[in-house]
């Protein structure tokens, strides 16, 4: 089909709930028959979703109804805060089922959504409402080291989301009540709407992994254990929101028990890319392919797909997600996929990353950088442009290769680091790819607060290093601390033959680039990394075995959110490497 505004019903109005409150919706559907429908549930203006956003779900067979979490755009409700929680999940429960009673409705309902979009569906599936058939949550970060505190650092641009959000509802507002909506103007700032404490000042108070946390927290089995419903789960490696790729890989695996019909999708690319409506368009295909089956009845096959997909080197053209083409795919049967090899690659005194331990010098020895001065900037081509300054850096590279080397996962970093000054101090890892031709690409970046030290060892099947995060201990001066740490996602990389990996290790960046930002912990002071057989600094790697390049490499320029750079010669950073010519 092929439907234009003015041949579709649409209805803006509410829905009441069961305690009264009413939630503010939008819906279009097709002027005759019943149809299975769409939910689209956010804090942002679904209920004032747009024709422009409902079309191509229409043109799929579907009738489209977005609406919007309690006390947010035009929904009643008094809540504690706008994170999604169980409140939400209730609500949005007892929408599908008002759905399913509509005489428009055939009684099958289906979920999609990006960000806050995604991860509301779990907490709405977890409710188990009888008539919703399939989810679709793409690119979910909203825990607190996937979020709010990513490596234990306050992630500052959170407060400016806020503005935003509140910004889109005034914005949903005006689209309402043009288009006859006589009741939001009244329940904005009412009685009737009510959010008791500010989204980043309740953040701000839950510095730790507490019980609160855990109430927000969609990763836990025992709320995303109760999921039944076939569930298709898509994240980005490089997402500049936090930890989207690593938080839904994360939920994939704990929906193995009682989960027959699971998918997980990953690729490279932004926040974005996953998204139905402004990602590539053959992650929407996915989704359609996905609902189809499980809400239509449609029979494609794709219950009998392996349950994991991973695109690789997807490139955009002219940085333009909808012209964006995957280099090839793989499947795979579970995450991780279980054919890795997890191999160290050992830090180097010399500024090497080998897989040989150091155990004599040159190799073995103590490296030094003045922090918090070193920053690698990786949200834009003109940023990554700045080399960090050097002796705020280390740097590490291996040899070219002599054949391709295949990434697929989350790499372990583990530094034997010491400070000389303060009481703390954040580390930032970049991972990058070289080219003979001194072409540097990031591929993805890590952060840790060195002080929470404690890891939760319960989990032993996780590619994750799983801070508690429930407490730290502050540093002293010229101790040695082993610092274990995963990067912000995993990622999937072919490093091709004559290329090098290189890793660089400095401070976290204070001002946001995209939004991943926070202020450097600690004080100005001399930082050591030890290389030696009883301290052996190392990257542990997911190695593929066999796995080599199935494309030419791409453009530089089209890998999104992976900007590049040109380097003559290698600097490998720190005290040691001190060039007279600059004092």
């Amino acid at each position: 089909m092929n439907y234009v505004e003015t041949k579709v019903i649409c209805d803006v109005a509410y829905v009441p709930m069961r305690d009264s409150t009413r939630i503010a919706y939008a819906s279009y559907r097709p002027g005759v028959g019943r149809h299975p429908t769409i939910f689209i549930y956010n804090c942002y203006n679904a209920d004032a979703l747009p024709f422009e956003e409902a079309k191509p779900l229409l043109d799929s067979g579907y009738a489209v109804l977005g609406a919007n979490w309690p006390a947010t755009g035009c929904s009643e409700g008094i809540v504690d805060h706008w994170f999604p929680n169980r409140v939400v999940g209730a609500y949005g429960a007892e929408v599908i089922e008002w759905i399913a009673e509509q005489s428009w409705s055939d009684g099958n309902v289906g979920m999609v959504g990006n960000s806050y979009s995604g991860s509301s569906q779990l907490w709405v599936a977890a409710e188990r409402p009888p008539h919703l058939k399939a989810i679709v949550p793409t690119a979910i970060a909203d825990g607190f080291e996937t979020m709010g505190y990513m490596g234990g650092m306050l992630q500052p641009y959170l407060a400016t989301w806020e503005a935003y959000t509140q910004n889109m509802h005034s914005l949903g507002m005006e689209w309402r009540i043009s288009r006859g909506d006589i009741e939001c103007a009244k329940v904005r700032g009412s009685a009737r709407q009510l959010v008791k404490n500010k989204y980043f000042d309740v953040m701000r108070e839950h510095k730790f992994k507490d019980a609160w946390w855990d109430s927000v927290d969609v990763t836990r089995a025992e709320l995303v254990g109760r999921i039944n419903v076939p569930t298709m789960i898509i994240g980005a490696w490089q997402d500049e929101d936090g930890g989207a790729a690593r938080e839904g890989a994360r939920i994939f695996s704990q929906l193995v028990p009682n989960l027959l019909h699971k998918r997980l999708l990953l690729t490279n690319g932004s926040h974005r890319t996953t998204s139905f409506w402004r990602g590539y368009p053959f992650i929407a295909d996915e989704q359609i392919k996905f609902l189809d089956h499980w809400v239509k009845g449609v029979r494609n096959g794709i219950e009998s797909e392996p349950a994991v997909k991973v695109f690789w080197e997807v490139s955009a053209a002219e940085g333009d997600p909808k012209k964006a083409t995957a280099g090839w795919t793989t499947s795979h049967a579970t995450w991780p996929e279980p054919s890795v090899q997890r191999r160290p690659y050992f830090l180097t005194a010399d500024g090497g990353l080998s897989i040989e331990q150091a155990s004599s010098s040159p190799k073995e020895g103590v490296r030094s950088y003045l922090y918090p001065t070193g920053v690698e900037l990786t949200g834009s081509d003109q940023q990554f442009a700045l080399v960090p300054y050097a002796y705020g850096v280390l740097n590490y590279r291996t040899e070219p290769l002599v054949e391709d080397m295949t990434l697929l996962g989350n790499p372990e970093i583990i530094l034997f680091l010491s400070i000389d000054s303060g009481d703390d101090a954040d580390v930032a890892i970049t991972l990058k790819d070289v080219s003979p031709d001194g072409t540097v690409l990031f591929l993805q970046s890590g952060l840790h607060r060195v002080s929470f030290q404690e890891i939760n060892e319960e989990n032993k099947e996780s590619e994750e290093v799983l801070h508690t995060f429930s407490r730290s201990e502050k540093l002293k001066s010229k101790d040695i601390y082993q610092v274990r740490m995963s990067l912000l996602n995993p990622f999937g990389h072919v490093v091709r033959e004559g290329h090098s990996l290189e890793l660089t290790i400095g401070a976290p960046n204070p001002i946001p680039h995209h939004l991943t930002a926070s202020i450097p912990a600690g004080s100005p002071s001399i930082n050591r990394i030890q290389h030696s057989e009883m301290h052996s600094s190392r990257i542990i790697l997911p190695i593929l075995p066999g796995a080599i390049a199935q494309a030419p490499a791409p453009a530089n320029g089209t890998l999104l959110n992976q900007p590049s750079r040109k380097e003559h010669e290698f600097v490998a950073g720190g005290f040691q490497f001190i060039n007279p010519n600059e004092f």
